[in-house]
Parts: C-alpha cells; sequence; structure tokens
C-alpha cells in the first residue's frame, strides 16, 4: 500500500483529473476502435473523487446513481492500493444513495479490471455490445449485505 488520499478534485485540477483519463483511456482502449487520443467527452470533474499521492493525481472515480461510471488509476500507480480505495469510495457513495446493488460497465477484454472488481465481490451479470463502438461490454453488480449499508 503506498500514501493516497482520497477526496474531491480542486477547480484548478480539471486538466491534471483530464490527463488520467485521457492517458487511461488511450492506454487500455486505443486501437479498438481508433487510434488514440480517443475523444473523451467532457465531464462534470467536480463530481470525481481523486487519488492523490505526492501531489499528483493517480487516479479516479465517478459514480452516479447505483453506477460506478468510472474508475482510472495510471499504469505506474496500479497494485499499490490507490484503485482499491477509490473503488471503496465509489461504493461507499453509492450505498449512502440507498442503494442495495451497484453495477458498472467494463470492456470484456480488460480481463486485469475484470479481475479486480471479481476479487472485490463483482459480478458478472451480462454481455452486450456497446451502444457506439464495435466492441462487447460486461455489465458487473455487487449486492451489498445488509452489514454493510
Amino acid at each position: 500500500m503506498i500514501d493516497v488520499l482520497i477526496r474531491r478534485p480542486h477547480p484548478k485540477e480539471h486538466d491534471s483529473v483530464l490527463a488520467v483519463v485521457q492517458t487511461v483511456l488511450d492506454e487500455i482502449y486505443g486501437g479498438l476502435w481508433a487510434p488514440p487520443p480517443l475523444p473523451v467527452d467532457e465531464e462534470n470533474w467536480h463530481s470525481f473523487w481523486v487519488a492523490v499521492r505526492d501531489a499528483k493525481i493517480i487516479g479516479v472515480v465517478r459514480t452516479s446513481g447505483e453506477w460506478l461510471d468510472d474508475l482510472w488509476v495510471l499504469r505506474e500507480s496500479r497494485g499499490y492500493g490507490a484503485g482499491q480505495r477509490l473503488l471503496a469510495k465509489g461504493e461507499a457513495e453509492i450505498i449512502a444513495r440507498g442503494y442495495k446493488t451497484l453495477h458498472l460497465r467494463v470492456i470484456q477484454s480488460n480481463a486485469a479490471a475484470i479481475e479486480f472488481y471479481r476479487r472485490h465481490g463483482w459480478r458478472v451479470a451480462r454481455a452486450f455490445p456497446h451502444e457506439r463502438f464495435p466492441i462487447t461490454m460486461l455489465e458487473m453488480f455487487k449486492p451489498i449485505r445488509q452489514d454493510e449499508g
């Protein structure tokens, strides 16, 4: 485990949040349907949680409703607990909204992410075609035990 602070991004950190998302998006998905850089939709960066190490944003998570929408960690920061801490923060945020089942979508070819989620209690619900790109997605879910909520 590394020393990581999980917090909301400051307004001046918009470009840093975008850089993390763009870097990981290009690494994971670049070449699947288009060469990098892949387009990143403009987001409400203030709704993200960020993982910060040594004053640098190394990962981000965002939720909405019962969905874990985004979880990105820079390659060099993986395997040290930042993703686990971001996932826990996202899950807690969803649970605090009163949901008893959490959901996420992940690209089927991203075996490392799927295994990461499985290790943390997530299960595959279904495979389906992406609505815009020629790739297969998995929907995963995690039921929350009564003692967690």
